[in-house]
């Protein structure tokens, strides 16, 4: 038995009593949905002679979760909250789930949703305690029109159907506005509305009311801060063992930890149910999310190790040095790597891989000067400094938001040109440079970053 929606877009009225009752059923709180009923227009007017003609068309798409035959939610959850059961319906276990909401960037429809009240994510769970009596979904019970059903499609004769199997249909054939580059196999069957074979641009008239709660630039902060603070240790971390002459003092040790420390506990705190952070290497075989946690914590303790050489013997131990420098390229990687969805395509790309390192090696290296003035190798660091500057400058994307595209612009050119008056050395005083080179770097690292997370929107 296999379980799957469907729904026949040709009558369906758009009452979205389906939506109502899902809501009311499961007691969903404000800006949380379940099932939302996409509005979908297009078409215009055209003049021909003294008459108009039109291409007008509107259709309805009601949608919930699809309990997909390979779900993305399932593989990516670093808790493994998410069960996938015979009868294909996906479940979620919220005494599991610890609210870091990556299901709901990596599920190509956005299906999983946070609950804040509750501090874990929530979705459809095709109301299996109704089935288990016998009993309809509730939005299928409140369709007026019976436009929305389910049936088991186990072993059902398609010939004999005028639906479109999702599940057995390619993505980019799916109709709007389903994304075109899933690989899930949604398990809906859709019966088509004229229009959704329409050539003309389509447009969803109620995106507000289908995402009812838009992202805020304040939720995004911890993981700005998460992920920059994690990659100025590990890159301060390569500076001071491989390039700053195996210069390594307590003191930068300190420095190092204090920022690992820092991103961990923000990194915490952005968890919606923190008692169940335990959990998150529950799935190193799946969830890329679960690998990058395990690799911070190999490399902190790797970073602890190395301490503990330089306290006891007062020099780093070159075997600590090597593989706590390999766990955090490991590291930086998986962390690029929790970013490569296709449900953000400005994400999954090779840009982020190498934009990671960069900002690694850029942070390390800013603040190498500050830590070790009397490293040998400032020169080598200094003309680094500048290359890479130049590089994030280069790679820059068009961006909506001008004006922070701007600042940081002007940010990366004062860090060169400061970068360049400290290595030619003009009879100033840079003790007061070498200062405020790491904050030029760190603040338009920052808006680099924050721009970066504004892109998946």
């Amino acid at each position: 038995m296999t379980f799957a929606f469907t729904f026949d877009a040709a009558f369906c009225s758009g009452c979205k009593a389906c939506q109502a009752a899902c809501k009311d059923k499961n007691n969903l709180p404000l800006g949380v949905l379940w099932r939302r009923v996409f509005e979908v227009t297009g078409g215009t007017w055209q003049q021909n002679g003294e008459a108009w003609n039109n291409t007008v068309f509107a259709y309805n798409l009601s949608i919930a979760c699809n309990h997909c035959l390979h779900p993305k939610c399932v593989g990516v959850c670093p808790t493994n909250a998410y069960l996938l059961r015979d009868d294909g319906i996906v479940l979620l276990d919220t005494t599991k789930c610890m609210g870091c909401g990556y299901c709901s960037w990596a599920c190509p429809y956005g299906v999983p949703q946070y609950n804040n009240e509750a501090g874990y994510m929530t979705k459809c769970n095709l109301c299996f305690d109704n089935l288990e009596q016998g009993l309809p979904p509730a939005c299928v019970a409140a369709c007026p029109l019976r436009v929305l059903d389910f049936k088991d499609v186990t072993n059902e004769d398609q010939s004999r159907s005028n639906e479109t199997r999702l599940w057995e249909t390619a993505p980019e054939a799916h109709p709007f506005p389903l994304p075109d580059y899933s690989r899930t196999q949604p398990r809906i069957a859709i019966k088509q509305h004229a229009a959704m074979s329409s050539t003309e641009e389509k447009f969803v008239a109620n995106l507000e009311e289908v995402q009812p709660r838009p992202s805020s630039m304040w939720e995004d902060v911890p993981l700005i801060l998460f992920t920059l603070l994690i990659q100025m240790a590990v890159g301060g971390f390569w500076i001071m063992t491989w390039f700053a002459g195996g210069a390594v003092s307590f003191m930068s040790s300190l420095f190092i930890g204090a920022c690992l420390g820092a991103g961990m506990l923000i990194s915490f705190s952005h968890l919606g149910t923190k008692r169940n952070a335990w959990r998150a290497l529950s799935n190193l075989r799946k969830s890329r999310l679960s690998r990058e946690i395990l690799f911070l914590s190999l490399f902190a303790l790797g970073l602890l190790f190395s301490t503990l050489t330089i306290v006891t013997r007062h020099y780093i131990s070159m075997e600590w040095m090597a593989i706590t420098s390999i766990l955090g390229i490991g590291l930086i990687h998986n962390m690029a790597e929790v970013y490569r969805l296709p449900a953000a395509p400005d994400w999954n790309t090779w840009r982020t891989n190498a934009g990671f390192m960069i900002s690694a090696l850029l942070l390390g290296l800013a603040f190498a000067p500050s830590l070790q003035p009397h490293a040998s190798n400032n020169v080598f660091i200094g003309g680094t400094i500048v290359i890479l500057l130049f590089v994030q400058f280069a790679w820059m994307r068009k961006q909506v938001n001008h004006t922070i595209q701007n600042i940081r612009i002007g940010l990366i050119f004062a860090g060169m040109v400061l970068t360049v008056l400290c290595l030619t050395q003009f009879g100033i005083d840079f003790n007061w440079m070498y200062a405020l080179l790491p904050l030029i770097v760190v603040a338009e690292e920052v808006l680099g970053r924050w721009l970066f997370y504004r892109s998946r929107m």
